[in-house]
């Protein structure tokens, strides 16, 4: 199962375990890409994006960030309707996160099979000017040091019964008050302080108005992403009518699907990259399944800005993607209706769902990236169900 996110640059693309927030943004960032792919059961085929040597661009995933720029901001008020959770900090804590001088980071993690969370939890530490200027590389275990290397004051949470054993180790802090639990009583909220920490910032965190609400489901969105208003008026089982330009400058309308009984809408970033490992397998997919008439068609969501508006930086960067990877079926800019509302509130990477040849959304959506046999085992499913 691959976690998705709205926004984020590529500085981050590394994807891996702990999640953090960056800004008002969710991102996965931790131990190493390896042990992220094994948690999250996410499919790294470095193999098969190498296979003509530097397939993949090297700046998708290298380089250094500041962390202290990934940071959640200041704000009046804080909601997270998929923990049950609302919030309001004490003016002074609000002023030392605006000025920097404290560091509120979200992390959370999902179950085994990525159908709930584990925890999600809120912290706050004390941040120093040379950890507040610190850079450190997307890849590999260099955040975590760096979170690691920061003072914990507390922490403000949700846990399942396992990690409620574990909450030393979690948080960082050594005091724990259940504050509440969940409807269906499968998690406890806590409040948890470091005894260590400055005791003027320790009741600051203690001093947070907390309020519970029911949690929204989980739609393997992360535990700290908002609800997504859509604008779909149209009839969202299909794509509707659309024309749009792929990132090879080519035009497109929905007459894309007509030509095969089924069509996998693979829905990726340019930043992600379990999504930019699994293309070379979708190519091969689309190889060898077009003769069922199964075709593929790619769908590079961060080609549109927040403004709707097209990035022209990220069109070329998806087409050098195309050309690396050899992928013959078409990487299309998401149109102006968004295929009919299909695409709004998409923020895990990758997303796929499938289309037959008259434009009917069919069959199931799967988040995260597969290997060819797996996807070839969908799709085989996927085709039975539309010849019923």
């Amino acid at each position: 199962m691959k976690f998705r996110t709205q926004k984020i640059t590529a500085l981050m693309a590394s994807a891996i375990v702990g999640v953090s927030t960056l800004g008002s943004v969710s991102v996965m960032a931790a131990e190493s890409t390896e042990a992220m792919a094994d948690q999250a059961g996410m499919v790294v085929d470095r193999d098969a994006i190498a296979a003509d040597g530097d397939a993949i661009p090297s700046d998708f995933i290298q380089g250094t960030f500041k962390p202290s720029e990934t940071t959640v901001q200041a704000q009046d008020s804080y909601e997270y309707p998929f923990i049950g959770l609302n919030m309001k900090l004490p003016e002074e804590l609000l002023k030392q996160i605006k000025a920097q001088t404290i560091a509120m980071i979200t992390n959370e993690i999902w179950n085994d099979n990525a159908d709930a969370i584990k925890y999600a939890y809120i912290s706050w530490s004390e941040m120093t000017e040379e950890q507040k200027e610190a850079e450190v590389d997307k890849m590999g275990t260099a955040y975590d040091d760096w979170y690691n290397s920061l003072a914990k004051i507390g922490a403000i949470g949700i846990y399942d019964e396992d990690s409620e054993k574990e909450l030393d180790k979690i948080t960082g802090c050594t005091e724990h008050k259940e504050i509440g639990s969940s409807s269906d009583g499968k998690y406890k909220y806590y409040l948890s302080t470091n005894k260590d920490a400055d005791k003027s910032l320790k009741k600051e965190v203690e001093e947070i108005d907390v309020t519970l609400t029911e949690m929204t489901p989980f739609q393997h969105h992360f535990a700290f992403d908002q609800l997504q208003e859509t604008s779909n008026e149209g009839d969202s089982t299909t794509v509707g009518k659309f024309k749009t330009k792929g990132v090879d400058g080519k035009d497109y309308t929905e007459k894309v699907f007509s030509d095969y009984d089924l069509t996998l809408v693979n829905v990726f970033t340019t930043w992600c990259s379990p999504c930019v490992n699994e293309i070379p397998e979708l190519e091969k997919l689309y190889e060898e399944m077009k003769e069922k008439s199964v075709g593929v068609v790619g769908v590079v969501l961060d080609t549109v800005g927040d403004d709707a508006k097209q990035n022209e930086d990220t069109v070329k960067k998806a087409g050098v993607l195309q050309e690396k990877t050899k992928a013959s079926y078409p990487f299309l800019v998401p149109d102006s209706t968004m295929m009919n509302g299909r695409l709004n509130g998409v923020s895990a990477f990758p997303e796929t769902f499938f289309v037959d040849k008259e434009g009917n959304i069919v069959g199931e959506t799967y988040s995260g990236s597969h290997t060819l046999d797996e996807w070839k085992e969908i799709v085989e499913k996927e085709l039975k169900n539309i010849s019923k």
